[in-house]
């Protein structure tokens, strides 16, 4: 296939290294020329377009949630277009308007890293990918996403969303929470809890407004959900039911990852 990249992060340049290494000609986008000098440089594509247009077999968009929203009225000509943003009902709504063969997707793949210096062959090698259908061809978005060692489940954007927002975004916010309570806190009181925490306050805060933004009734929905499942804690003490859920949890998450 030849394939148009949108987008060469870490996600955007990790999808680039596993579709060359399966045969596939990728051809980047992006607007920081050094993130696409950098992509090349790795091996990761074919060539760079000076933007995004022309006829391909795949376009995939890798960018941040506002930029795909744009991207979607870009002249290019596809048989399926997908994206990997992490809020999918605006997207897909977008891409809808326009009549594009679009999917919504999202790996639930990644590392603490950011820009294509922290990309890596085989990142969605046994991860979740979900797909949410917006018009376009739903059993190649899957073939795809398997190619690529990944596991694809289909759900709706609005379910996507309102999921995520509780097992992802809205842990941003309390991260972001706990570093403006703890900045005049002594380091020596901080113990490592809180220091793996905070490293979710440590991502692109502009992508984390764009997300929190575009989903924000969902996040406001988990928001008030969790705090009141916390004080449902403080109150009742039932901590050890939470210890085995907790438990059960990640042992099912590890099970599916390996």
């Amino acid at each position: 296939m030849r394939v148009a990249l949108a987008g060469v992060g870490m996600i955007g340049t990790s999808l680039a290294l596993d579709l060359r290494a399966l045969g596939h000609q990728v051809w980047g986008y992006d607007p920081d020329p050094e993130h696409l000098a950098e992509a090349q440089a790795m091996g990761a594509l074919d060539g760079g377009l000076p933007q995004l247009a022309g006829s391909f077999d795949l376009i995939l968009l890798a960018a941040p949630p506002q930029a795909c929203l744009e991207l979607v009225q870009s002249p290019c000509q596809a048989p399926l277009w997908l994206d990997v943003a992490s809020v999918k009902a605006p997207i897909v709504a977008a891409a809808m308007a326009r009549a594009v063969p679009f999917v919504g997707g999202h790996p639930l793949a990644g590392n603490a890293g950011s820009g294509p210096q922290a990309a890596t062959a085989g990142l969605f090698q046994n991860r979740g990918f979900a797909l949410c259908p917006g018009g376009g061809p739903l059993t190649q978005a899957i073939s795809l996403v398997q190619s690529l060692g990944a596991h694809p489940f289909v759900l709706s954007a609005e379910v996507h969303d309102r999921e995520v927002a509780a097992s992802s975004h809205v842990l941003y916010l309390l991260s972001a929470a706990l570093a403006r309570r703890l900045a005049e806190t002594a380091p020596e009181l901080i113990g490592p809890a809180a220091h793996e925490w905070l490293r979710l306050a440590s991502a692109p805060a502009a992508l984390y407004q764009e997300i929190l933004t575009l989903n924000h009734d969902a996040v406001t929905v988990a928001l008030d959900d969790l705090m009141a499942e916390a004080r449902r804690l403080v109150d009742r003490g039932a901590y050890e039911s939470a210890e085995q859920l907790a438990q059960k949890i990640r042992e099912r998450w590890e099970s599916d990852a390996g």
